[in-house]
């Protein structure tokens, strides 16, 4: 199957009441460079400009590290890239099909011990790895509804599924609570849709046969995806896009941001 070429283009604009004397982000905002997407060039500024750094972290995500000195009221992060993205192969098989040490343990946002006896029901019914991711995200979908506000990025996954509300990383991190309970490595993968985004987005890759496959809970879509990933981890904590401190008086917020992913033919 042929790879699809995107350009991709994140922006986010901060404002602060008063003047920052030092502000240092930690970005995951260019796509990840592996497994089934490789990057042919990325491009990430600053305006103020600052002092930056870039490294993998220990997933393998592409992680810029910028210090911004001069005094300023008002931050501009952006982010170019072109990247090229190969949807996975699946073919079923009877679990356990995969062994992963750290995917199958719980984390700082997933407990997995609490979801323990919803695997275990599944399980009795489900012996292939495709009938029970399905019936994972039926029974997910049937239990959390989307509503922004009631959750934020410090909800654990137990207490999501306790509230019945959440988001795209609620969706995310509960699913892979219950595939980890069962024994199936599940990590949590954030990067844009490729059908017109307008925000970052949470999924779920599960370990296979055929390597890592990707599937949304939060838009019920599955395996084929073409979706641009820009960090994995065990949770959200592993793979938010900016992490960030300031030195002010006053306080700051996300004034505006700007995603996009094209096609490139």
């Amino acid at each position: 199957m042929g790879g699809v070429t995107y350009g991709v283009f994140y922006q986010a604009k901060y404002e602060y009441e008063d003047v920052v004397m030092l502000n240092d982000n930690t970005l995951k905002i260019v796509p990840y460079d592996g497994d089934n997407q490789h990057v042919i060039e990325e491009k990430l500024d600053t305006e103020p400009k600052g002092y930056s750094v870039k490294f993998k972290d220990n997933f393998g995500n592409t992680v810029y590290r910028v210090k911004i000195l001069d005094p300023h009221n008002a931050m501009v992060i952006t982010s170019k890239s072109v990247v090229e993205v190969y949807p996975k192969k699946f073919e079923d098989c009877e679990i356990p099909c995969s062994e992963d040490y750290v995917f199958t343990r719980s984390s700082s946002l997933i407990d997995i011990d609490y979801f323990k006896n919803i695997a275990t029901e599944l399980l009795k019914s489900h012996k292939t790895l495709d009938d029970f991711v399905r019936s994972t995200i039926d029974l997910v979908r049937g239990k959390i509804k989307y509503k922004e506000g009631v959750t934020n990025v410090y909800t654990k996954a137990h207490e999501s599924f306790s509230l019945g509300y959440g988001v795209c990383q609620d969706f995310t991190q509960i699913t892979i609570g219950i595939l980890r309970a069962a024994g199936i490595p599940a990590r949590y993968v954030m990067g844009l849709v490729d059908d017109n985004p307008n925000t970052t987005h949470a999924w779920v890759e599960f370990k296979s046969r055929d390597g890592w496959i990707p599937v949304d809970p939060t838009r019920n879509k599955f395996y084929d995806l073409s979706y641009v990933k820009f960090a994995i981890g065990r949770d959200y904590n592993d793979a938010s896009p900016i992490v960030g401190s300031f030195v002010s008086r006053g306080r700051g917020w996300l004034k505006q941001s700007i995603v996009e992913v094209k096609k490139i033919d």
